[in-house]
């Protein structure tokens, strides 16, 4: 590999790799949440509450030690701004020799884990599910050299090919019969069809470690990172610990699905772009005025999609639990309705980390964190009286209502934006969302007193929503359509869209 393909894209060239990398980002995450749902939905029919209530116990070990497989180094390889083929390959050994050093610790923890939840089978589960940290350590420094370059094309396909391969594994395994261990192979398949499917195609150059190449200085900042997303973890999992400890697998497993489901409009949203802007924020970091309006109108784009898609999932909770899960998953609406309050806010919250990465402020990202978990797990252990729903009312409240103005505060501090100026692009959004909610609950009013089965209840307040939504927006939020979304469309695609809506000129650089 040449050392100018290690380099940040032009910044001249920025408009047009981010609209073919919405593409792709988008076909990556829709592909994957869609196969996923499909698998779930198979898979819920097939095996117990417990077996996923098991698995969300292992999880609360295994998500903590993924955390560190990474190490943050990822986000150092596509931040530095200058890179070379020396202090990747270091990276690869020591993302490589971190993720074995957490398989012994899984090896070593799950007996102790067992114990505490009173599952024995949790020891097995856990010792194999080890395995993920070294095959997924493995694979950080080839993602990462890709997404600098912004070859999301072939990033969508490989982790689309990942949760293919590994669905058909899962399905056979739950089909014979073997339970929870169905989900342990699912999840190993995924890794090892990303690993060996990433490596050739990345062009990674590995050499012996070497000494006095800079790599120091990326191992600190990934350092800082690393350190944010336990807190991260410590606090966004707390909800599962307690659950598990209190009440035990089967309410676990109710409450993962919701937790699951909660998150997939954040994923469909931010996910599309999250890739995508730390690369392109990085490479605009020495210019302000086209950095804010970047993020701003990556922003707008982020809540225009994900902040409907979240509070129309509530809004359908119970008719959207029967569909994808079935009768005996009926506990989960509830669960549902509470989480998604932080479901509606999540998308324009996960924004901040772009903020505070593309700038490099490892320090102050970590300063928020600390911040944030404080008072996330201290709201959760109150929550935790009244049960599972406890747990989701307090999660709902704190991270949709409460954490999110000071970390947008803060994360504009350290980028030198202003807040003022990035809630005001939002306003449209905001006035499209309250009359769409609006509608929806009096469909769904009128649907309950007309007496409608649960399918059509659900076919009409789609429907009812998703117009309400698109004529607010055509009205309201005409400018984030014309200027934000089709821009970021492949061009034939934008040209079509454009031409429909009356706009001459379409075609805009990405800031």
């Amino acid at each position: 590999m040449s050392d100018s393909s290690l380099q940040h894209v032009d910044p001249t060239e920025i408009g047009s790799k981010a609209r073919s990398g919405a593409f792709w980002s988008a076909l990556q995450i829709i592909g994957r949440n869609v196969l996923s749902i499909g698998t779930t939905a198979l898979l819920a029919r097939m095996l117990a509450p417990e077996d996923y209530g098991l698995m969300g116990m292992v999880a609360t070990l295994t998500v903590l030690l993924l955390v560190f497989s990474d190490m943050g180094l990822s986000w150092a390889t596509v931040q530095r701004r200058d890179l070379s083929s020396a202090q990747v390959s270091n990276l690869f050994w020591i993302n490589a020799i971190v993720g074995l050093v957490l398989w012994a610790g899984c090896i070593a923890v799950a007996p102790f884990l067992a114990r505490f939840y009173g599952e024995p089978e949790i020891e097995s589960i856990t010792m194999v599910m080890g395995a993920t940290f070294l095959i997924g350590g493995l694979a950080v420094q080839p993602f990462a050299l890709m997404r600098r370059r912004m070859e999301f094309r072939q990033i969508a396909w490989i982790e689309i090919g990942a949760v293919v391969v590994s669905a058909i594994i899962a399905i056979i395994a739950a089909a014979r019969g073997m339970g929870y261990w169905a989900l342990v192979i699912q999840a190993l398949a995924g890794q090892v069809f990303r690993l060996i499917t990433a490596l050739p195609v990345s062009g990674i150059q590995l050499h012996l470690p070497r000494s006095r190449v800079g790599t120091k200085s990326m191992v600190t900042f990934g350092g800082l990172l690393a350190l944010n997303g336990l807190l991260i973890y410590v606090a966004r999992h707390a909800d599962s610990v307690l659950i598990g400890r209190f009440f035990g697998a089967e309410e676990l497993g109710y409450y993962d699905r919701a937790y699951f489901l909660m998150l997939l409009p954040s994923t469909l949203a931010t996910g599309v772009l999250a890739n995508l802007m730390v690369p392109s924020l990085s490479a605009l970091q020495d210019e302000q005025e086209r950095f804010a309006s970047a993020y701003r109108r990556a922003l707008r784009m982020v809540a225009f999609v994900g902040c409907p898609l979240a509070a129309g999932l509530a809004l359908v909770a119970h008719e959207a639990v029967l569909l994808v899960y079935g009768d005996q998953w009926s506990p989960v609406a509830t669960l549902l309705v509470w989480l998604s309050i932080a479901g509606v806010t999540q998308p324009i919250y996960n924004t901040t980390g772009w903020l505070f990465t593309a700038k490099a402020k490892g320090k102050q990202y970590f300063g928020l964190t600390v911040m944030n978990a404080v008072a996330l797990v201290a709201a959760l252990s109150l929550g935790v009286k009244w049960g599972a729903v406890g747990v989701a009312q307090a999660y709902g409240l704190m991270m949709g209502l409460v954490l999110i103005w000071p970390s947008m505060w803060l994360a504009h501090r350290a980028a030198g934006l202003s807040l003022f100026a990035t809630i005001d692009t939002l306003r449209p959004v905001a006035s499209c969302l309250v009359l769409m909610s609006a509608v929806v609950l009096v469909v769904g009013w009128a649907s309950d007193v007309l007496g409608l089965p649960w399918w059509v209840v659900l076919l009409v307040k789609i429907a009812s929503g998703v117009v309400a939504y698109g004529v607010a927006a055509v009205f309201w939020a005409r400018e984030i359509i014309f200027v934000d979304v089709i821009p970021m469309l492949p061009k034939r695609m934008g040209r079509m869209v454009a031409k429909v809506g009356g706009i001459k000129r379409w075609g805009q650089d990405l800031g």
